[in-house]
């Protein structure tokens, strides 16, 4: 069978080999009509044509592969992986995922990779405010394409993909006002042993004193180390149980909200009615799920994935310069359910 070559797509769609070149290429300069674009892509389909990714790395000295790191277990690593994968796919290059924790790769193998020419940039799904100096100091001695999801947001030295957390507590505020005309009460759990608040519990906290204080309303900050239910059930309950109803309450985690309905049905308290409650974040991803269905403001983790695929791969291709670090912002999405 003969094989399918850019020559036979030119000929098909009734282009030139560069504009099937620029449409593949996403070669920058070089202006294609939609018209014209729609025809490379038709042609390429009825032709089955492929493109030889070993060829075109040789031609351009590059591997057409970005490393993805992060933690396999952490569900919102899966998140920016789809979409970081969707515009690599787009784009022509393939993802190599390699994972952090125990029995997964060094996060300095990343580094080797890099030099042995096996991988052109890294994407890294990072804690919320994670920053690693000595990281950071050898990326920029290499010279690597990197962008950090959620990890260096007051470093201006990284380009980093970020969601406005302030931002994203207001905006849960307001929704939560605007549904029940109550002051909120904001409960806000941590995991570690001592009470260490990363960048976007700060940003979090901050917001949702400004906000209330804003409107002459007295904030109310309800702080508590996790434990798994039931081990902390008697604190929940009492929690709910103290105080007035009908309240308005927003969760930093999604898991706080999942205690708090277990508490409210014990109680006989209604989600939604007796109880108003959403949650700052879908970490768990049960929002949905849960009877009634939890209101909340979801971190964009698939879109964040996409922003940092983008960006990267301008790295790659020249179309921006490494020197030019500046930060993505998304905005936090106001999932409207039955909670609120």
């Amino acid at each position: 069978m003969k094989r399918v070559t850019s020559f036979d797509v030119a000929r098909r769609a009734g282009v030139s080999r560069s504009v099937v070149s620029a449409v593949l290429n996403h070669t920058p300069g070089i202006g294609v009509s939609e018209e014209k674009r729609r025809a490379v892509l038709k042609a390429i389909e009825e032709l089955g044509y492929a493109v030889d990714v070993q060829a075109k790395g040789m031609r351009t000295g590059r591997s057409q592969c970005i490393a993805a790191y992060g933690d396999l277990q952490n569900p919102l690593f899966a998140q920016m992986l789809q979409g970081l994968q969707k515009v690599c796919g787009e784009r022509g290059f393939y993802v190599l995922l390699c994972s952090a924790g125990a029995g997964g790769d060094s996060r300095d193998r990343l580094f080797e990779l890099f030099q042995q020419r096996r991988i052109d940039g890294i994407v890294t799904k990072d804690t919320t405010g994670y920053c690693d100096e000595e990281w950071k100091r050898e990326v920029l001695r290499l010279g690597i394409p990197y962008v950090s999801v959620e990890g260096y947001p007051e470093n201006g030295e990284i380009a980093s993909v970020q969601m406005d957390y302030a931002e994203s507590i207001r905006m849960a505020l307001g929704y939560a006002w605007t549904r029940t005309g109550l002051p909120p009460v904001y409960v806000e759990i941590y995991s570690r042993a001592e009470y260490t608040p990363n960048w976007g519990d700060r940003c979090r906290v901050q917001a949702y004193g400004d906000w209330m204080k804003e409107r002459g309303l007295e904030p109310r900050l309800i702080r508590r180390k996790w434990k798994e239910w039931p081990q902390d059930r008697t604190w929940w309950l009492d929690l709910l149980r103290h105080d007035s109803h009908p309240k308005s309450m927003i969760t930093n985690w999604s898991r706080a909200s999942v205690a708090v309905y277990r508490a409210a049905y014990e109680l006989r308290l209604r989600i939604g009615e007796d109880v108003r409650i959403m949650a700052a974040d879908n970490t768990e991803q049960l929002n949905e799920g849960l009877v009634p269905s939890l209101s909340a403001v979801e971190v964009p983790y698939a879109e964040m994935g996409e922003a940092a695929g983008r960006r990267i791969i301008e790295y790659i291709e020249g179309a921006r310069s490494l020197d030019d670090t500046e930060r993505i912002w998304l905005p936090a999405k106001l999932m409207r359910r039955e909670s609120m």
